[in-house]
């Protein structure tokens, strides 16, 4: 059975998602299976997700999916480089053909010229004096990007007009999908060299509003983060919380949302954990502090003494903010300091992942890859041995991976509305 692999955190998922899902099927045609590896309870950027991987996973049925798989913590919410490389490795050893993703740009080619440019031997010095400047780790890692871009095509001396890969980067790229394009396709050139073959990549050009847009637009898909902001000030109105949703979401997915915050299920309010940050760091080693992943470069020391001095959690936070740090490198340091991630942690692969939603088709996928695990299990055979699927959180094995995943589920118990 053919498949297609998407890394997604459908936070909420909304149109835009959908429309990505609809392409994964044509791709693998009605007979394939189209599988999402979720983020859980902490995404990306740090923070708690708006609501449990369960009834994030089952709108994500609802919207087309087969197969709903967990990215585990602590990769679910590390950065891009960590964030990609654990997600292609898991959907490599699912046994997809493709790996889907959406970029602002659209254009496999240009993402790939990027990736190079990342991969090039200069690119970590120039990263590292650009943040020296005061330029913040993002924009920094940006003009890195095109600095060894330029550096690499000037040395070459090729002809533009002969050779159009050599061509200056527009001037609006890379964006924020793009970076995580640009994390993916390096995760995916490097898996033969670890023994895993490497789907091809399915690159669809993100549609609709920008990623960091706050507002509903009124005639294209929306920003998760629009949704995020509008749902968390209207949960208290579920009638009026329908009426604002509507259009922006599948309607089954819409459906799901709002009757999980009539149970008094969600949203999910990430801003919870921060009383239980600020007293935690009060009380911190610097040293022991820097140790985590996140935490250096002097992070360790001005996250305590913050803490020290903020009368408030609230005040807490804003005296973290500073031009060098974005507050997704802040809220993930809070994170994987208080539960203890190292960056040991984050550079090993996910042991297994756990099964969150399926349809039949997804359960025929799963059939067919544990019958496959068993045919590989002989250590003679050459074959990459497929990952292991938990069917519940409680069949997870002992080791590390599910001591993490246990601290930071008792972390997200603080964060739900009831």
């Amino acid at each position: 059975m053919r498949a297609s692999g998407v890394i997604c955190e459908f936070n909420p998922l909304h149109t835009g998602h959908a429309y990505l899902l609809s392409r994964m099927r044509e791709s693998v045609g009605e007979d394939g299976c189209v599988i999402c590896l979720m983020s859980g309870r902490f995404v990306e950027r740090g923070t708690a997700a708006i609501a449990d991987p369960y009834l994030r996973a089952e709108t994500a049925l609802s919207a087309g999916a087969d197969l709903v798989l967990e990215l585990p913590f602590p990769w679910s919410a590390a950065s891009a480089e960590h964030f990609a490389r654990a997600g292609v490795r898991t959907l490599a050893r699912l046994g997809v053909n493709t790996v889907t993703f959406g970029s602002e740009c659209g254009d496999g080619d240009l993402l790939a010229r990027a990736a190079a440019a990342v991969a090039h031997p200069t690119f970590g010095d120039t990263y590292a004096a650009l943040c020296r400047t005061g330029t913040g780790t993002t924009a920094a890692y940006i003009e890195a990007i095109r600095l060894v871009y330029d550096r690499i095509n000037t040395l070459s001396q090729k002809d533009i007009s002969s050779d159009p890969s050599t061509a200056p980067l527009p001037a609006c790229f890379p964006a924020s999908n793009d970076l995580l394009a640009i994390a993916y396709l390096r995760a995916l050139s490097d898996l033969p060299s670890i023994g895993l073959p490497a789907p091809r990549a399915q690159v669809i050009r993100r549609e609709g509003a920008a990623y960091t847009a706050d507002t509903l637009p009124a005639d294209t898909h929306p920003s998760a983060t629009a949704l995020r902001r509008l749902i968390r000030e209207a949960a208290e109105d579920p009638v009026a919380l329908a009426a604002i949703l509507d259009g922006t979401m599948p309607a089954e997915a819409q459906e799901g949302l709002v009757t999980a915050i009539r149970r008094g299920d969600a949203p999910i309010d990430g801003s919870r954990l921060l009383a239980a940050y600020h007293a935690h760091y009060r009380l911190a080693d610097k040293a022991a502090l820097a140790t985590f992943a996140e935490c250096g470069e002097g992070l360790a020391a001005h996250i305590i003494r913050c803490a020290q001095t903020s009368a408030s959690p609230k005040d807490f936070f804003e005296s973290l903010r500073t031009r060098r740090y974005t507050d997704a490198r802040l809220r993930r340091a809070l994170l994987f300091g208080m539960i203890g991630v190292t960056e040991a942690d984050l550079r090993t692969d996910p042991t297994y992942t756990t099964l969150l939603a399926a349809t039949s088709r997804g359960c025929a996928y799963l059939s067919a890859l544990r019958r496959t695990a068993k045919a590989t299990a002989d250590p003679s055979t050459d074959r990459p041995v497929p990952i292991p699927v938990v069917t519940k959180p409680a069949d997870a094995p002992a080791g590390r991976q599910t001591d993490l995943s246990l601290r930071a589920d008792a972390l997200f118990t603080l964060c739900p509305p009831t």
